[in-house]
């Protein structure tokens, strides 16, 4: 399921959500019925519901930009009762429709069921498949989020490049690899989990492997606040001096780890997908524009600092802005009066403008805010 947002009047996506809640409400039975007058090729099958498969040419839908949030909460929660005021107003000034999946969470369901989760919702929306059920085919696409929200939008670039989901040209490397299908019922047991192996990948898209479909794209700009990037246990001056952080002590910072990435589990915690903090530069070297916010005081400070110097050596056009005296993941904080957030929500709605209007460049420049720190 995802939460799906339009400040500005849409009855396009009304309309078309309305009609999804009508098709949820049929019986199972009714199923059978449905199926016998159409073929396979004809329907999508979602839960117990059966779509129709783009009853028109995609390009007759209207286009509409997209901003993919997902949510922080540590693999345990979604934050998006917190996430919504300022949701509402990137929607707002952008008139973009924004779209955040609600992947399951912590202790049930530990990696890799999340990001394959997110990674299924993204290729819908871009491929054109979601757009008989929303209604609209999807624009330009940003991706935002906060704390383990980041870390899973990160991810979901990473994997759709060293899964060869993405038509990219770089050179091989030895990768590690999650087998992409997974149930939604995938529970966090070793003997169930899907394990990674080691291949050897050109990050290209594979089209015998993909029955001949266009390749989907990564998104055109990526901005996270805080972002869980390193999953490691490694030690850092900011993971010190940060362990005190009222919202991720450092305690709180190895129980996320473990849960997610338990021993029995077999995955190392600087796996590029679980830790994308740890891609390597044959994919980063892809990546849109990046925007990345920090905290002076939050323990994972040093991790976007080195990640967003990564990005700008290859080329990436990447800016950090660290502010001072907040805690980790305070996007919201706007909402309560902190005018330190108040000032970086009127950045965020200015970036994403001007991410939308502009997409995607491949040169290093200076953003309009000037320095890297605020």
């Amino acid at each position: 399921p995802c939460f799906i947002i339009s400040r500005n009047p849409f009855p396009i996506l009304s309309t078309a959500l309305k009609r999804s809640r009508r098709q949820r409400r049929r019986s199972v039975s009714n199923l059978s019925t449905i199926l016998e007058t159409c073929s396979s090729e004809e329907m999508s099958i979602q839960g117990n519901v059966a779509y129709p498969r783009r009853p028109v040419p995609l390009e007759d839908y209207p286009s509409r930009d997209v901003i993919f949030h997902v949510t922080g909460g540590g693999f345990f929660a979604h934050t998006i009762a917190g996430d919504l005021p300022y949701l509402i107003d990137w929607s707002a000034v952008t008139n973009a429709v924004v779209i955040c999946p609600e992947y399951d969470l912590l202790p049930d369901h530990c990696f890799p069921v999340a990001i394959n989760q997110i990674t299924d919702i993204y290729c819908s929306l871009v491929s054109g498949d979601a757009a008989a059920l929303l209604g609209f085919r999807t624009d330009k696409v940003i991706i935002t989020g906060e704390s383990v929200g980041g870390n899973l939008g990160v991810a979901l670039c990473v994997k759709l490049c060293s899964d060869g989901l993405v038509n990219v040209n770089a050179t091989s490397q030895t990768q590690t690899k999650i087998d992409k299908s997974s149930n939604d019922k995938e529970q966090c047991d070793p003997s169930t989990a899907k394990k990674i192996e080691p291949i050897s990948s050109s990050f290209n898209f594979d089209e015998e492997n993909h029955g001949g479909k266009t390749p989907v794209r990564l998104p055109d700009a990526i901005m996270l606040c805080c972002p869980a990037l390193n999953l490691s246990l490694a030690s850092s001056p900011s993971r010190v001096r940060g362990g005190g952080d009222p919202v991720l002590p450092g305690g709180l910072i190895l129980a996320i780890s473990d849960a997610y990435l338990p021993p029995s589990l077999g995955v190392p915690k600087d796996s590029p997908i679980a830790s994308p903090y740890f891609a390597p530069d044959e994919i980063l070297t892809h990546f849109p524009p990046t925007c990345l916010y920090a905290s002076s005081t939050d323990p994972l400070l040093d991790d976007s600092v080195n990640f967003n110097t990564r990005l700008r050596r290859l080329g990436v056009e990447s800016n950090l802005h660290v502010v001072h005296n907040m805690p980790h993941a305070y996007w919201g904080l706007g909402t309560a009066g902190f005018p330190e957030a108040k000032q970086v929500q009127r950045e965020c709605e200015s970036w994403l403008i001007e991410q939308l209007s502009n997409g995607r460049h491949k040169s290093v420049k200076k953003t309009k805010y000037g320095s890297n720190e605020t």
